[in-house]
């Protein structure tokens, strides 16, 4: 460039600023270009673009992905193998779902493209419901990027793609894994009599038989982390990532429940405690009663018998009409009581009265039905 042709420019700029405040820099394209280096395993392979040995290994599930041409089980065998060891954030499940999942676990996700990254393109960016990930091979010197990836409804291939629409939504920076499990426990309760009904994810970043994925095992203790002595503890397999467990246990009364993920026999890393949540585990009772007179005249104050079972049960019972609560009393512990109900010139016809055990820190609510008849 020449001198006037340069004092033009910064003559030009410095009116920009005068005028303006601020000199704006040249727009991105509006349009990148997408360029098809090589399509299909052995054709790419012919090029000197390799596939990693996904073709071979890909008819297998990672990160319980669907095997073979997906973008997301290419993605995620490229994360655990070749050296690669990747954690799997909770939520990750269709392409789309990869960057929010990825911040919401505070994995890096940003606009610098990075070898070894993963591209990632949101359902709207991309066209389709489904997303896109794409494993990032080189970032050039004018910013454009290689990348290789597999597809669902196509091949694999290696395309070099510039900025401009079609850019990915942005890149994830997965973080090297020592390879212990991760994941969450997401929650507990216990709405049957005995047992815990609980939820979680995890998987194990080099939980690998060889090439073909273990079912990840856990670890519940119940009273107490593991090692504490008294606690109840059970372990189970599932081979998902999100995973839902009902058990029957012998623990009652209000709990903590300890969820492990364990580490993989002969791999890398080492048990990991998920979390830990409060739980109540109560056990059944059962209400049982009936009116001493099932019949009386309408000046006769009427009288109910309860019985609260087991034995171990305790607390209050309310023997309820309609919305209206006749009487309310407590066990001290299961058994049979008579109680009056003190309500003379009662109104005649029959009547459908409930005794109700409102149930405890122990022991679940029952309830009765009676029928009292007024003539």
């Amino acid at each position: 460039m020449n001198s006037a042709g340069f004092t033009s420019q910064i003559v030009a700029k410095l009116l920009g600023v005068m005028l303006f405040g601020t000199v704006l820099s040249a727009a991105t394209p509006a349009h990148g270009t997408s360029t098809l280096l090589c399509k299909g395993v052995v054709a790419c392979l012919l090029a000197g673009r390799s596939d990693a040995g996904y073709a071979a290994l890909g008819i297998v599930s990672y990160w319980n992905q669907t095997p073979g041409h997906n973008c997301t089980n290419y993605l995620a065998y490229r994360l655990t193998h070749g050296g690669r060891l990747v954690a799997r954030p909770p939520g990750t499940g269709s392409a789309y779902t990869w960057g929010d999942a990825a911040r919401k676990s505070g994995v890096p996700v940003n606009d610098s493209p990075r070898v070894g990254a993963v591209a990632w393109w949101t359902a709207a960016a991309i066209g389709n419901s489904s997303g896109h990930v794409a494993y990032v091979e080189e970032v050039r010197a004018d910013g454009s990027i290689v990348l290789s990836e597999d597809n669902l409804t196509g091949d694999f291939d290696w395309r070099h793609l510039t900025r401009g629409a079609g850019w990915p939504s942005g890149f994830i920076h997965y973080p090297q894994s020592d390879g212990s499990p991760f994941g969450t426990f997401d929650s507990v309760s216990a709405p049957l009599a005995g047992q815990i009904d609980f939820w979680g994810t995890s998987s194990d970043p080099d939980g690998f038989l060889l090439v073909v994925p273990v079912a990840p095992s856990y670890q519940v203790t119940l009273g107490g982390p593991r090692g504490t002595p008294g606690v109840e503890s059970f372990t189970f397999t599932t081979p998902y990532f999100n995973f839902h467990r009902t058990r029957g246990v012998t623990t009652r009364g209000p709990t903590t429940m300890y969820l492990y993920a364990l580490n993989t026999l002969l791999t890398k890393g080492h048990d990991v405690l998920l979390g830990s949540r409060p739980v109540t585990i109560r056990d059944a009772s059962t209400t049982t009663a009936a009116m001493v007179d099932a019949t009386i005249t309408a000046a006769t104050v009427p009288r109910i018998k309860v019985t609260l079972a087991p034995t171990t049960a305790a607390g209050r019972v309310d023997i309820v009409r309609g919305t209206t609560v006749l009487r309310s009393f407590t066990f001290a512990s299961g058994g049979t009581r008579t109680f009056t109900l003190s309500l003379p010139y009662q109104v005649r016809g029959t009547h459908t009265i409930y005794a109700r055990y409102v149930g405890s820190t122990r022991h679940l609510p029952s309830s009765a039905k009676v029928t009292l008849t007024v003539s």
